[in-house]
């Protein structure tokens, strides 16, 4: 019963439910623009859809079964703070946008509520609601958004720039570039147990653990994880990589600085305000490498540049990457869509190509071609 109220309590979350509909609808978004400026959709399938549920459901298992066993416990006026403050982002489009802005701001409000001097008529009203409880300790707040954090850092070490999506942008003066955004989000239901018996005495059916003289109840806090960064001059896998490091770094950093908190209550709220800081230090720094570097995805007078790579395709197999310049195809030179693919047609069953990175080198890859179709090579470039 139990377990099942549980289960019934996770199925239940709005923030997942409206977590799922907005990737299904930033996926469809996607495809449409794929196909208007490309011809075709680079990649067909609906994969933020894919990493949403998979994730969220394998995330929060692990971090459920880690939170359970270190008894991690939330208010329930922070945890419905929180939920609302989620949903609310959801629906108005800012969910990956301010994900941790949303946590340091929901303690912030908290913090700030709890510590309120409210006249004895509306301090009574707010007691049935259990929202001027004894305050929970900032520092659990820490540890909390150290977990947050690294379950960011491992979401983007996994999949940021593992689907390079391109966008076309144009210029000041008309020159078309183009840029890789990453724009995801996860809702991961953990579990999390909230002191006292709130739910229970509105609830009479839902589960109450005892630990001798103390209550709590069970409860899934739906975290919301997210990011909204587009890379312009480097290889979309190599930034995300580089940034999820130094989210990783933060986090073990800010853990540190909780256990620390847990010993002196007072330097909780400097902590929490540092992760913050060096949070945001990290998306800076991420955008400022990026656009310090020398050259733009953007076309080329000589040769043709390489935007994307549809997956299962021959293109695929060949040692091609995002940013290269294809200089000849089967011994022809080529400077545009057109001519590569009449090239191409030279020998519809082989494809011979010399390539220049975008570092200046030169390589050279071929395959065959066993659809006999020029136009399924698989290689996204700019449209003539």
């Amino acid at each position: 019963m139990t377990i099942g109220l549980l289960i019934l309590s996770l199925v239940a979350q709005p923030v997942w439910w409206a977590g799922l509909i907005r990737e299904w609808w930033i996926a469809d978004k996607r495809i449409k623009r794929e196909r208007l400026t490309f011809g075709s959709a680079v990649y067909s399938d609906k994969y933020e859809v894919r990493h949403f549920v998979l994730y969220s459901v394998f995330l929060g298992l692990i971090f459920s079964i880690v939170s359970f066993v270190l008894g991690m416990t939330v208010p329930i006026s922070w945890w419905v703070c929180y939920t609302v403050l989620a949903l609310i982002a959801m629906i108005i489009g800012l969910g990956a946008r301010l994900p941790m802005t949303l946590f340091v701001g929901s303690v912030v409000l908290y913090d700030w509520f709890s510590k309120l001097d409210m006249n004895q008529q509306l301090m009574s009203g707010m007691r049935q609601l259990d929202f001027s409880g004894k305050a929970v300790n900032l520092a659990d707040f820490v540890i909390l958004f150290a977990a947050v954090l690294c379950l960011l850092g491992f979401w983007l070490h996994k999949i940021g720039g593992r689907f390079a999506s391109p966008k076309i942008f144009a210029q000041k003066r008309g020159k078309l570039i183009v840029g890789y955004p990453f724009n995801e989000l996860l809702v991961v239901p953990m579990l999390v147990l909230v002191p006292g018996n709130f739910i229970s005495t509105h609830l009479a059916f839902w589960p109450v653990l005892s630990f001798g003289s103390t209550s709590v109840t069970p409860l899934f806090l739906p975290l919301l994880i997210g990011l909204h960064l587009t890379i312009f001059k480097q290889a979309p896998k190599t930034a995300f990589k580089k940034l999820a490091k130094m989210i990783l770094i933060l986090s073990v950093l800010v853990l540190i600085g909780g256990g620390l908190s847990l010993l002196s209550k007072s330097v909780a709220a400097i902590v929490l305000g540092l992760a913050y800081v060096c949070y945001i230090g990290c998306l800076i720094k991420a955008r400022w490498h990026d656009r310090r570097q020398s050259f733009w995805f953007s076309k080329v007078d000589h040769g043709v540049r390489v935007l994307g790579i549809k997956p299962e395709t021959p293109a695929a197999k060949m040692d091609i990457q995002v940013g290269d310049i294809i200089t000849t195809c089967n011994q022809q030179p080529v400077s545009s869509e057109t001519n590569f693919y009449e090239a191409l047609l030279l020998d519809p069953t082989y494809c011979h190509l010399k390539i220049q990175t975008p570092e200046g080198d030169l390589k050279v890859t071929e395959t065959a071609i066993f659809d006999g179709a020029p136009h399924e090579i698989g290689i996204v470039m700019f449209k003539d």
